[in-house]
């Protein structure tokens, strides 16, 4: 007596293909999904990271500039002018300047110069009646947040600003917010700048 196999209907079988092919397609389908998810959320936490970091770096730059014409001419009120010499080791002597913008910049043990919250060397100088503080490669994005003031020498750095300086050009009646983007562009070096405020006593 012959046995037969049962056999399998064509149409069953290229169904469970058919539906094989469309579960690997579904699948194929939410990877690509998910992976364009992902990276849509990391490029948006980069950005927001980037503008965080960024913002914070201006604040400290501001924090500092203000802190620093405060403290010199806290330490200079009595004296007729601020003379020409470097400040930096007459404000960690008198632990004007906070140690975390303080270099010890010959490795002797002891801090001896300035630096800004990005590292950066910061000279604090006499100009007799004024004084100037030199903060070395500004990025640009920080710059034209940092170097606008009025006429009457009010600035977001603080007051009594005399002039601002690009090591090139300087503006002594004022910059507007649009005119500080252009005046931190018109000389910077791979998106940096050399800036230098004449603050009056």
């Amino acid at each position: 007596m012959e046995t037969k196999l049962p056999t399998q209907e064509p149409h069953t079988f290229f169904g469970a293909m058919h539906h094989k092919s469309a579960e690997r397609g579904a699948t194929l389908i939410e990877a690509v999904l998910f992976t364009v998810i992902a990276l849509g959320i990391i490029s948006g936490g980069v950005v927001l990271y980037e503008q965080a970091s960024r913002s914070s770096r201006t604040n400290e730059t501001v924090r500092m500039l203000t802190s620093l014409q405060s403290q010199v001419r806290a330490l200079f009120q009595s004296q007729s002018n601020f003379g020409t010499s470097d400040m930096a080791s007459v404000l960690i002597a008198a632990n004007a300047v906070p140690s975390s913008l303080q270099k010890d910049s010959n490795s002797d043990g002891d801090n001896d110069s300035l630096v800004s919250p990005f590292g950066t060397t910061v000279t604090v100088t006499g100009a007799r009646q004024n004084f100037t503080v030199e903060v070395e490669d500004v990025s640009v994005d920080i710059c034209s947040r940092v170097v606008a003031f009025d006429s009457t020498g009010n600035g977001t750095v603080g007051t009594g600003i005399v002039s601002v300086s690009d090591g090139t050009d300087t503006d002594s009646d004022g910059l507007t917010s649009s005119e500080a983007a252009a005046f931190c562009t018109a000389n910077d070096v791979k998106g940096e700048v050399d800036l230098t405020w004449t603050f009056s006593k």
